[in-house]
């Protein structure tokens, strides 16, 4: 029994120093989270129509992270590219962990960034997260599940128990046509949105 343990022990001692080093790098995530200069919760309206505002706001937001990133956002793509075809399981824990001693410091980087752009877009965020929906829902893309960092911490200090991610569901209304006259000029741009908006950005 205590040799299996120690084997044990060894064959996860990578997983835990992979989990440690992003907590560290998470904790900074709270704290960016209060960064967020308007903080109240958004009043959506019951139509569920977007604005023309709103909608130029929200591509401000995706070209001012996008450029920040510079060629960093290649390493976001790339691992968009390798995740999203198995969205329907579970990624296993040494691909998980994997992912996030490789990107855990990348999506920091990426939601400094996105703090400040929301800033000056004066975006709270559940404004932000509700016209990012909308935009998605009227492009005709399911923003279904995404494999968000922000929800990560808990499951590690949890001790892996969980080896995925939960799933986001969002429950939309029907597409008004409204929004999709207004997403129609980004419809080329989205695209290279998604692996943003994939990663819980």
């Amino acid at each position: 029994m205590a040799v299996a343990g120690y084997l044990a022990y060894r064959a996860a001692t990578p997983y835990i120093q992979q989990g440690r080093e992003y907590i560290d790098a998470a904790k900074t995530l709270p704290e960016l989270d209060a960064r967020v200069q308007e903080q109240q919760a958004y009043a959506a309206p019951p139509s569920g129509e977007l604005t023309a505002v709103q909608v130029e706001r929200f591509a401000r937001v995706q070209a001012t992270v996008r450029a920040a990133l510079g060629t960093r956002m290649e390493e976001i793509e790339k691992k968009y590219e390798g995740l999203k075809g198995s969205s329907d399981r579970q990624p296993s824990p040494a691909e998980l962990f994997s992912a996030l001693r490789e990107y855990v410091g990348l999506f920091v980087d990426a939601r400094r960034y996105q703090v400040d752009a929301l800033n000056t877009e004066s975006f709270s965020q559940s404004e932000y997260e509700w016209v990012r929906a909308r935009v998605y829902a009227a492009a005709g893309v399911q923003l279904s599940s995404a494999f968000d960092f922000r929800q990560l911490e808990q499951m590690v200090r949890s001790g892996g128990e969980r080896a995925g991610i939960d799933v986001r569901n969002v429950d939309l209304p029907e597409v008004p046509e409204r929004n999709r006259a207004l997403v129609k000029p980004h419809m080329n741009e989205i695209s290279s949105w998604l692996p943003l908006a994939f990663f819980g950005l």
